[in-house]
Order: structure tokens, then C-alpha cells, then sequence
């Protein structure tokens, strides 16, 4: 398998159909400029959408990602009364890169950025890799989380012996290169991402051959493809030192025990995904207390695109809703 496909694979992102830069439309690129916080010397990009005076959450996009990702879901939180609330993490999007980042620094961003906003309580939604840093959030702020909903994320590699072998087993080998060949990791990354900047449509090719039937049957709506490619575009615009430390951070072990969570955790996982193995959600549901589990059969890893799924998703949610 040429290295560039193969890294698209391991990014545990996604696809949309093969798509040119021109069929953007204005209206898209309206929705790419963030409003900015400065933290520590460095600049936090974020957006919101949704309700505007609905219940808070705070949303974590996956890898490559950006907060552009509220877009998919803008429609279904405004009708459940939900606002959504995302930030570019270090070197995605528009935010600053931050060298030695970890889980729970993105939890202090996300309390530096609720007290700026007056939030008191919220809670938590991530999408791929952004499941590990909701799950940090929920460790590090129980009293202020009503509930983590992780979709399609990984477990704690630290808990989880078992968890590079299998990621091996669906030919998903970046944490085996990135802990044994880093510098080769590290240039696959940065290959993968000068291709998604500079030959869209290869890149999708590629990705898209390596997705099950129900992500490019979701990817076959023209607006959620273009929609998708301006994200994946967007969270290497600043190159990919974001994207490598997010991954080296989520496969090396967690600060914290999935175990010592306390707040109510929601866990999302489609079968047939091809980025992220389904044990890992398995693994979640037994390693935290009172975890549920949906566990979709004849879904892959972008069903979250779906109105039909988000529809689950905010239907859980809303338990917690005052």
C-alpha cells in the first residue's frame, strides 16, 4: 500500500467525494472565521452554533478536524435547543500550536473558555479523536459536566494491552511507526497533509477507498462533501504539527483512569468503521461506570454526519437538560 493512502487511513478521519476548491460557496467560507480568546500568550480560535441561548456544549473535533465540524450538527442542536461550542485544538484551524499539549490542557481550555463565556455547567460531545479529550474534560470537571458523549473515540491505550495489535489488525499502524520510526511518521504526516492541501481530489480518492459503504453512501449529499473537505482542509492550514502531537498524546497513556470518571458517559461506535477499531468503545463501556453503549452494525465512523444519528445523540443528551 503506498504510504500516502496508507496514512490516511491511520489519521482516523474521513472523506468526502472527490470535490474541487471552486464549488465552495460564500456562504461556507463565511462559516471559517472564528472568534478568538488569548490564553497564556497563545490564541484559542472557537465558534458556536446551534441555540443560541440553549443548554451548553462543548464540542471536540476529530484529527484532522476543526471546529468547522458544528456545522454537520448546527441544525439538529438548534431544533433540540442545544448550543454547541468548539475550539480549533493547538495547530488545528485558527488556534495557536502548543508544543507538549496534553488531554488535560484541552480540559483547562475548555474551563478557561466556559468561565470567559459564563457558563457554570455544560457538557461534553466528541466525535473520533475528539473522544479522549471529552473523556479528559469529564475527569478533570465533574462538577461542572453534566454528561460526555464520545463517539467513535479511542480508549486509553494505557488500560488497553491489546489495543496496537488491533489497530495493526485493521492495518491502522500509527501508534506502531510513530513509538518505533518517528521521523517516518512524521514525514508521512506531513505528506498526507501537504496532499490534502494541494490535491483535494487525490486525497479523497485515496480515503475514500479505504471507507465501508455507509460512509460514502452518507458522503454521496454534495453539501456534506464540501462541507467535509473545507474541514479537512481547514485543520492543516497551519501544517501538521497539531495533528502529529494530538495523535502521539491520544496512543501513549492517559493521565487519569478511565475508572475514576464520574459523570455520565454516552459511548457511540459503528461496526463496520474502518478508523477506529469497535472493541475500543467495548473497552470504554466496561472501564467507566454506568457507561451506555449504541453499538450500530451496519454503520462505519462518519454516521455523526447523519440527521438520522444525531438525532440518537441529542436524544440522550436532552436527559440532562434542566
Amino acid at each position: 500500500m503506498l504510504l500516502s493512502l496508507w496514512l490516511v487511513a491511520i489519521l482516523a478521519g474521513c472523506a468526502s467525494e472527490r470535490v474541487d476548491r471552486n464549488v465552495y460557496s460564500d456562504a461556507m467560507t463565511d462559516t471559517a472565521v472564528p472568534q478568538l480568546l488569548v490564553r497564556n500568550g497563545r490564541t484559542l480560535a472557537w465558534m458556536e452554533r446551534g441555540a443560541p441561548d440553549g443548554f451548553p456544549v462543548f464540542y471536540a473535533h476529530g484529527n484532522p478536524g476543526s471546529r468547522l465540524e458544528l456545522l454537520f450538527l448546527d441544525r439538529k442542536a438548534a431544533d433540540y435547543g442545544l448550543r454547541l461550542i468548539a475550539l480549533d485544538r493547538p495547530g488545528f484551524g485558527q488556534s495557536d500550536f502548543a508544543s507538549e499539549y496534553g488531554l488535560l490542557d484541552y480540559a483547562a481550555d475548555v474551563e478557561y473558555l466556559a468561565d470567559h463565556l459564563g457558563i457554570s455547567r455544560f457538557g461534553l460531545l466528541g466525535w473520533s479523536s475528539g473522544g479522549p479529550p471529552v473523556l479528559a474534560a469529564a475527569y478533570q470537571m465533574p462538577e461542572r459536566v453534566a454528561f460526555a458523549v464520545s463517539a467513535s473515540g479511542y480508549t486509553n491505550f494505557g488500560e488497553y494491552p491489546q489495543a496496537e495489535s488491533l489497530m495493526k489488525n485493521y492495518n491502522l499502524r500509527g501508534p506502531e511507526l510513530s513509538e518505533h520510526r518517528p521521523v517516518l511518521f512524521s514525514h508521512a504526516v506531513k505528506l498526507a497533509g501537504w496532499v490534502d492541501r494541494t490535491l483535494p481530489n487525490f486525497y479523497m480518492k485515496m480515503a475514500e477507498s479505504e471507507m465501508p459503504a455507509p460512509d460514502r453512501d452518507i458522503l454521496q449529499d454534495r453539501q456534506i462533501a464540501e462541507l467535509f473537505m473545507r474541514n479537512q482542509q481547514e485543520s492543516v492550514t497551519q501544517g501538521v504539527d497539531g495533528v502529529i502531537q494530538d495523535l502521539e498524546v491520544q496512543w501513549a497513556p492517559w493521565p487519569f483512569l478511565l475508572a475514576d470518571i464520574d459523570v455520565p458517559v454516552y459511548l457511540f461506535q459503528g461496526q463496520k468503521d474502518t478508523f477506529v477499531p469497535w472493541l475500543f468503545a467495548t473497552h470504554l463501556q466496561q472501564s467507566i461506570a454506568g457507561a451506555e453503549l449504541t453499538l450500530m452494525e451496519d454503520q462505519g465512523h462518519l454516521y455523526v454526519l447523519s440527521p438520522v444519528f444525531q438525532d440518537q445523540i441529542f436524544s440522550k443528551i436532552l436527559r440532562h437538560v434542566d
